[in-house]
């Protein structure tokens, strides 16, 4: 991936055109997943933006490594290799046994046909023998620094060596210029860099060298354009005019540039984007989601976008500072002034964004504000560093003011890599501290850990222990077409072991008494899903899917105690117009034997239905409301309502804020959903200075990927191999001459 995303990341992250929104849920089942694992849960602040790539772009994805996989990946490579190599030697031994038993058959038959046989000796055990008779040894020679040529002639070649074509060169005596014209290429074996311009200029005496007309500065097979270069080969440093560069999606423009030592820096320049790639922003919340699964056409979408799809929204900065460092790229715009159009809406006096190599996370220091459970609402400045725990890892910092039952001081930490989420926070008003990450061990594979918070407990929703650390293996699956056309069966399962503690305050009013109980629990979950109808109609806003759905968990407490649910119902999945809704009903029946009644009791009784509605009232405005209720009257607490939330969507399709309560959790919600496209964004700026930009998005890590061996189409082992160290040129009508 070129270094030019990064750059390109950030206009995005800050100003960026907002296109439409992919559907990210397609499925009943995508749905459900979402509801369970982030409906509950209120940001803490703007997440990591999910990339989405556009056919036809130029820019791969990008993914992150866990530690577990990229021990499973070398594991299993190390294995194919050995069975590879493995396989080669057995073939090669079939090959000299059929080449031993075809020589053997050879000899056998010129015996019986009395030929005589002699092997011609080869040239690489023979000597050359000169016109005069004398035998002349050949010498090896190094293909690196001598290359042979026909006829005996030798031309000493070094790696340092510059080469220069003209169809003109010419020498000032006076000035003592080395004069190139007529198309001139210089070339740079160390830097592996090439110079074209109409006119190349060389002191011998300065040690300066200079191109004018159209310059072009190639490296890497990417191309820099200006009108003049000056470079100085004492003290390594150059400068460039009017230069233009293209790298995937970006345009680069400056009226002057700087080069010297490990820094780059250009005036009076503008960045602008001319390709679709999208960065999806979105908030844990099921708002924005939710609303993306409805058919809207598109004449009543609203967007802040124009109809060729340029953005009217742009950065001026006076100053913009890229570090590449070792394990990560820093980025810092400076009076950074956000226009709409020819409106100046609010101006930044300073921001930094941090992210690694690969660009799986970011963070700034922006300020943060939301709302926590037992935290209560919070606000406060952020301050962003650098940490050498993961390669690429930051620590944001963040001194808060937060309200639970009155107004109190604290802080909050944010720790982020690309495989580990952490947020730790206290707040002297409630005088509580709470915990919530995840880290990712592999693709299913992660531990979550937690105090205070709400974990995902699947389908059993977001629970609140007082602490916990479960190890969770989760996979999914799906087999296609199983009883008709479309009508497909998903299947995922979950297995989770851990430690938790129950929780010490009673958030749903049920009739039980406080345990403070800690204990081991071992857990599989399971949930079957068999599509039965799929019907849709885009152009009328019509749809209808209908599955059936089956739903089993059994937990094991190191108490001795177990738990075990099992439950099934049918789910609907309709629109009409722009009403949209989701209803489900459960039979269960169930052993709950949990010796942690506060935190992981099961609290829908026998029969229970959900239902999640969703109205677009017009183009800016959308509603939504989400509930369980106990149609049996056996829940814990006596209540029909089990969840119960409200949520309203303000804004165009491309930019929602999302404004919610939750009557059971007694929280308030706020979030955001963005769709921004790198196309017509753009960056003005007064200077910027680029910090090793040898560096910038450049891994330090080994990439590792899965190897395949075709043992079939083997192409020759790099063992094998042999680098030509000279050639020799024969005559090939000498039948008496062997062709090396």
């Amino acid at each position: 991936m070129k270094k030019s995303f990064l750059i390109t990341a950030l206009i995005l992250s800050l100003t960026s055109q907002a296109v439409l929104s992919a559907e990210l849920i397609k499925s009943p089942e995508d749905l459900e997943e979402v509801f369970n694992d982030s409906f509950y849960e209120s940001p803490i602040s703007a997440p990591m933006p999910k990339v989405e790539r556009i056919e036809g772009s130029t820019m791969p994805p990008c993914k992150g490594m866990p530690v577990f996989k990229k021990v499973r990946i070398k594991l299993t490579n190390k294995i194919r290799e050995k069975d590879y190599k493995k396989t080669l030697e057995l073939i090669e031994q079939e090959k000299q046994r059929q080449a031993e038993m075809e020589a053997k058959e050879l000899e056998e038959l010129n015996k019986e046909l009395n030929i005589n046989y002699k092997k011609e000796e080869t040239s690489e055990s023979s000597s050359k023998v000169d016109s005069k008779g004398k035998k002349e040894n050949k010498a090896e020679v190094d293909s690196e620094k001598t290359l042979e040529l026909e006829g005996g002639v030798k031309e000493h070649v070094t790696s340092n060596d510059v080469t220069l074509d003209a169809d003109n060169i010419d020498y000032d005596d006076k000035t003592m210029d080395i004069i190139a014209t007529g198309s001139p290429v210089l070339f740079f074996p160390p830097q592996n860099v090439t110079i074209k311009a109409d006119k190349l200029v060389y002191n011998n005496v300065s040690n300066v060298l200079k191109a004018y007309g159209k310059v072009e500065v190639i490296r890497d097979g990417h191309s820099v354009f200006g009108d003049y270069l000056q470079i100085n080969l004492n003290e390594e440093n150059a400068f460039m005019d009017n230069i233009e560069t293209k790298a995937s999606m970006l345009t680069v423009r400056a009226r002057k540039s700087e080069m010297e030592d490990d820094k780059i820096i250009l005036h009076n320049g503008k960045m602008s984007s001319e390709e679709s790639y999208i960065l999806d922003f979105h908030t844990k919340m099921i708002g924005g989601n939710q609303f993306n699964r409805m058919i809207i056409d598109d004449e009543e979408r609203s967007s802040i976008t124009d109809e060729v799809g340029n953005t009217a929204i742009n950065i001026k900065a006076k100053d913009v500072i890229f570090n590449a460092k070792r394990d990560h790229d820093v980025i810092t715009l400076k009076k950074a002034q956000i226009n709409y159009g020819d409106t100046k809406l609010f101006t930044i006096p300073s921001i930094t964004a941090h992210t690694n190599k690969k660009r799986e996370f970011f963070d700034a220091n922006y300020p943060e504000f939301g709302s926590r459970g037992k935290l209560g609402m919070f606000l406060g400045p952020g301050f962003v560093f650098d940490t050498p725990l993961q390669n690429g890892s930051t620590l944001k910092v963040m001194p808060i003011l937060n309200n639970k039952s009155g107004l109190g001081f604290g802080g909050m930490l944010k720790y982020r890599s690309a495989t580990n989420y952490t947020d730790f926070a206290y707040g002297s008003s409630a005088d509580v501290f709470i915990l919530k990450g995840k880290q990712v061990f592999d693709d299913r594979l992660y531990m979550q850990y937690g105090a205070n918070s709400y974990m995902d407990e699947w389908w059993f929703g977001p629970r609140m222990p007082k602490y916990t650390a479960e190890l969770i293996y989760h996979d999914r699956g799906v087999i296609p077409s199983t009883i008709g056309d479309g009508l497909d069966l998903n299947f995922r399962h979950r297995f989770g072991f851990g430690y938790m503690q129950n929780n010490d305050i009673n958030r749903h009013g049920e009739n039980i008494q406080p345990a403070d109980v800690g204990t081991i629990r071992t857990r599989y979950m399971a949930e079957i899903s068999q599509s039965l109808f799929n019907y849709e109609d885009r152009e009328k806003l019509r749809s209808l899917n209908l599955a059936l759905v089956m739903q089993g968990s059994a937990a094991l407490y190191g108490t001795g105690d177990t738990q075990f649910v099992g439950r099934i119902g049918p789910r609907v999945h309709s629109q009409y117009k722009h009403w949209m809704q989701d209803i489900g009903f459960f039979a269960t029946a169930y052993q709950d034997g949990t010796p942690m009644q506060m935190y992981d009791m099961y609290r829908y009784g026998h029969a229970n239905v959900y239902l999640r509605e969703a109205l677009r009232l017009n183009k800016y405005v959308t509603v939504a409301w989400s509930g369980t209720l106990t149609l049996t009257g056996d829940s814990p607490n006596g209540e029909m309502f089990q969840e119960n939330s409200f949520i309203l969507a303000l804004g165009p399709d491309d930019f929602k804020v999302n404004i919610g309560y939750d009557w059971v959790r007694r929280q308030t919600y706020f979030a955001f959903v963005m769709a921004m496209d790198t196309k017509g964004s753009s960056l003005e700026f007064d200077r910027m200075e680029i910090k090793n930009p040898d560096r910038i998005a450049k891994s330090n890590q080994e990439d590792v990927e899965l190897k395949v061996y075709d043992v079939e189409n083997n192409p020759s082992d790099k063992k094998i191999q042999k680098k030509m160290m000279y050639a020799e040129v024969i005559d090939i009508e000498d039948p008496n001459k062997e062709q090396i």
